[in-house]
């Protein structure tokens, strides 16, 4: 499901399309049969995204410790 280099932005950039097609299928589902059969099949893709969130969150959290541990070396340096 993530693609190679896909970035933590454009993850949840997907994911906001996905949440808010599925919120319009739930909402046409009331009176759409057919509506309410594509948002059971769009959860199903919500849950396997669910699922990938963790992976990226995590490799997003150490992207962001690798930029602020050179952004302090660079301030030490330019110190000494």
């Amino acid at each position: 499901m993530i693609e190679e280099n896909q970035t933590y932005r454009d993850f949840l950039e997907i994911m906001k399309i996905e949440f808010g097609d599925f919120l319009r299928l739930c909402e046409a589902g009331r009176t759409i049969r057919h509506a309410s059969l594509k948002a059971r099949k769009k959860s199903i893709r919500l849950r396997e995204m669910l699922k990938d969130f963790r992976p990226v969150s995590l490799e997003n959290d150490k992207r962001i410790e690798r930029i602020i541990k050179e952004a302090k070396n660079r301030i030490e340096e330019s110190n000494i």
